[in-house]
């Protein structure tokens, strides 16, 4: 198949990944091509260049108007081309509601809870017969059901190489990672960490520095590190050295790809039971307490170290890999052409 792929434009898609949905672009449009699709990735002019790339330049502070115009531009360039389907990961409420302009096809994944910006599209694009959507959870799925009706479920997978399995893992040792924000929660993670006498280490780009300097820099000490914004093979050798991956999301996770690669590694997962969390972590790779008992998650930390590393891994291995991703997408895909 010739398939375009529309990523999020506002940042690069390539390492270190600024977000998940710039990760989940990427593994895609790799793993389609090796498995002889052709692939063109619609994205920032920074992204990976060994794709097709056609550039797309969002500059990180546009408004909305300055966005929706970005994505308008995108789609008549889309439209010029020749494929067979276009995969929408954009994030952004304009090229569903423009999919029926095209002469192929489009699957836009669900990433997201439906934002205001978005409720309008999904009633509109319901009863689009070239449109169709896939949900990342099934808990996504039931927050948009009411809009846009049935969507296919494909959780997201990881390539298992890029997350090696460590057997050993140093005692007493903790790592957190992802966006510095407030709803992802670090602040709880140094709590538990210290209530339960474990080295921490943060890792990730701050996204708001204020919410940083604020909640974070002030509590950095020999005991909880901030290790940077690291590439991935780097951040995989520190989830595998530790001996807790802590998950501290006080919003709803629509997925929560930071769960996957540290039981990966074999690494068990304390975290708050956040949106999807249950279609992911189970009692044989981790542990999930109710958001912010902070308490319950220190108490956790010390009872997961009787957790078997081994399997953490294989629950990864057997539910969560980027071949069952893919072929999950492919039979969507083969299914969009034949209807379209």
């Amino acid at each position: 198949m010739k398939i375009a792929l529309l990523a999020p434009l506002r940042y690069p898609v390539r390492q270190p990944y600024a977000g998940g949905v710039e990760m989940h672009t990427h593994m895609l449009a790799k793993e389609l091509r090796a498995r002889g699709h052709e692939i063109t990735l619609f994205a920032h002019p920074e992204s990976d260049k060994s794709f097709g790339l056609v550039p797309c330049l969002l500059t990180e502070e546009a408004g909305f108007g300055a966005t929706t115009f970005a994505y308008r531009r995108v789609m008549k360039e889309l439209a010029k081309g020749d494929f067979d389907l276009v995969q929408n990961n954009s994030l952004h409420f304009l090229p569903p509601l423009l999919a029926g302009t095209l002469s192929f096809p489009m699957v836009t994944t669900l990433h997201t809870p439906p934002y205001r910006s978005f409720r309008l599209t999904g009633a509109l694009t319901r009863k689009t017969a070239s449109h169709q959507y896939v949900s990342i959870s099934r808990f996504i799925q039931s927050q948009w059901s009411g809009l846009i009706g049935e969507s296919s479920v494909v959780h997201n997978g990881i390539q298992l190489s890029e997350w090696p399995y460590s057997p050993v893992a140093v005692p007493k040792t903790a790592v957190w990672f992802g966006r510095f924000t407030p709803e992802k929660g670090a602040e709880y993670a140094i709590e538990a960490a210290q209530r339960a006498g474990y080295r921490l280490t943060l890792a990730g780009p701050v996204y708001d520095q204020h919410y940083y300097d604020q909640k974070i820099a002030p509590r950095l000490n020999e005991q909880v590190t901030y290790a940077g914004h690291l590439n991935q093979p780097e951040l995989a050798s520190l989830v595998g050295r530790s001996a807790v991956g802590l998950v501290t999301s006080v919003w709803d996770e629509p997925f929560g790809l930071a769960y996957v690669e540290m039981a990966a590694c074999g690494t068990p997962v304390a975290a708050f039971d956040s949106g999807a969390a249950r279609e992911i972590i189970t009692e044989q790779c981790g542990a999930l307490v109710a958001k912010r008992d902070v308490a319950a998650l220190a108490q956790v930390l010390g009872e997961l170290k009787s957790r078997e590393r081994s399997g953490c891994r294989q629950h990864i291995e057997t539910h969560f890999p980027v071949s069952r991703m893919v072929e999950g997408y492919l039979g969507v895909y083969e299914g969009a052409i034949a209807s379209f």
